[in-house]
């Protein structure tokens, strides 16, 4: 089974089981967790829930490889990312008690099944990250939303980039709501199904991390839309402009575009909307030739070599990105 579900103690535990895959999420694990999730939300014997990975790690992501292997079957890259979103809006919603154990990586759609949870618990071998620029897509499950709330464009930065973040970036910016040691996880695990208690550790945020120590910088270098922020790198003289203007130009010029204005029309707005847009970007950006070289160079041939097309920032104007912003399909309605 690629998810199992368990009942003890009065916690609903779900272990997500694909460890070769880096538990990614597929479809059919996604219905699943659906329909448990709402099970236990009615259930009055749960109290809590425990989310974990098999194995070293959280989860990398959504199963992207299965949308490009199953390219000419396009009911599966709407419903994929249906049932997925929704699954999201779920776990924000649900009633009771959730917690994530972040160990390993947590990217994309792995941070969609917890972010939206009340505990995140981070160790010192955590690495989160929204890597989507790198396969022609965009920082998506929410990412709109939770990116947008956080300080100094920050998130703008962390979305355009794909910056691996570790555990004390995640709890300065209070991505992870709790620490732990990595020795500690199985008496943290215990105390939590046996007692619904969170075991607290201490943690000293370290100022002095390229993220925290660069925050004003990344505030004024991402501000505006993406010719903006290119134009900013290219005339700020620091090694920090000089290197983040280095990651961007690997990254998809269209995604990047896409993504930014995501990220600046989410202000404000709620998750539901935010996952509302998403689902119609989606459905527009998973047909481009970009989505399909980039998952293909990243994920299949793993030559990390994607062409894009166009292949610059300067090749795109603005009413490009906007036209992807077009309702294409039916809404979620969540």
């Amino acid at each position: 089974m690629e998810i199992i579900f368990s009942e003890k103690n009065a916690t609903g535990i779900i272990t997500l089981n694909r460890p070769k895959a880096l538990n990614a999420l597929n479809i059919e694990m996604a219905k699943e967790f659906s329909d448990k999730l709402q099970e236990w939300d009615l259930n009055d014997n749960i109290k809590r829930v425990l989310l974990v990975g098999e194995g070293n790690h959280f989860c990398a992501g959504g199963d992207v490889k299965s949308l490009f292997l199953t390219k000419d079957q396009n009911n599966h890259k709407k419903e994929f990312f249906k049932i997925e979103y929704k699954l999201n809006y779920l776990i924000s919603q649900f009633k009771k008690e959730f917690l994530s154990i972040w160990n390993g990586v947590v990217m994309g759609g792995g941070v969609g099944l917890s972010i939206y949870g009340d505990h995140r618990l981070a160790t010192d071998n955590t690495k989160f990250a929204m890597p989507e620029t790198s396969i022609g897509f965009f920082p998506d499950v929410g990412g709109s939303y939770f990116l947008s709330n956080l300080p100094k464009n920050v998130g703008k930065y962390i979305g355009l980039t794909g910056k691996l973040l570790e555990v004390n970036d995640l709890m300065f910016l209070g991505l992870a709501t709790n620490y732990f040691k990595f020795d500690n996880l199985q008496s943290l695990k215990e105390n939590y199904v046996e007692k619904g208690i969170i075991s607290e550790e201490k943690f000293e945020i370290d100022y002095n991390s390229e993220v925290i120590k660069n925050i004003d910088l990344i505030n004024s270098l991402f501000k505006g839309d993406i010719f903006k922020i290119f134009d900013n790198l290219k005339n700020n003289q620091s090694d920090f402009a000089e290197k983040t203007f280095e990651t961007l130009n690997k990254k998809c010029p269209m995604s990047l575009g896409i993504s930014t204005k995501l990220i600046n029309d989410a202000k404000g707005k709620s998750l539901k909307e935010c996952l509302e847009t998403e689902y119609q970007l989606s459905q527009n950006v998973v047909y481009r030739d970009d989505f399909d070289n980039g998952v293909n160079s990243v994920l299949v041939t793993k030559d990390h070599n994607p062409k894009w097309s166009p292949s610059k920032i300067t090749e795109i104007n603005i009413e490009e990105i906007n036209k992807y912003f077009e309702s294409r399909t039916e809404k979620l309605y969540l």
